[in-house]
């Protein structure tokens, strides 16, 4: 027989299942403020939050530009979490479950990348602009 099948009817227990849905609410909000925070140029350079990678740490300019650059796409990632509020809990099956929450998620980690990825570029041609430097990416 197969181990699987036998707990395929067995759902989340509320304790865990409520910490879940607490944590997606707070990663779509933190999402979310960081975006409304990025777009108004308002989260200083640390290393808690925001986007840090060597180059956004490389300088201000890149800081500030990468998150105001960013700032949509993290908006919409945010709110891509959200339906996993409404999947999970109407999800028939431990796997529908898993799929409920890893697909929201793993769209919202694809817009972040790639609006972190495009936030870069972006601030990269910007840089080199201002610099007068056709032969920086």
């Amino acid at each position: 027989m197969n181990p699987l099948a036998e707990n395929a009817d067995q759902m989340m227990p509320l304790v865990p299942f409520v910490i879940l849905m607490v944590t997606v609410v707070l990663m779509a909000g933190a999402l979310v403020l960081m975006g409304v925070l990025g777009a108004q140029r308002r989260i200083k350079p640390n290393e808690f939050f925001g986007i840090r990678t060597a180059y956004t740490r490389s300088g201000e300019f890149a800081w500030y530009t990468v998150h105001e650059v960013s700032a949509r796409w993290s908006v919409v990632a945010g709110l891509a979490c959200l339906p996993s509020l409404v999947l999970v809990p109407i999800a028939t099956t431990p796997n529908g479950q898993v799929a409920a929450l890893l697909v929201p998620m793993g769209l919202s980690l694809t817009l972040l990348v790639l609006g972190s990825w495009r936030a870069h570029k972006v601030s990269r041609e910007r840089e080199a602009r201002e610099a007068g430097r056709a032969d920086l990416p």
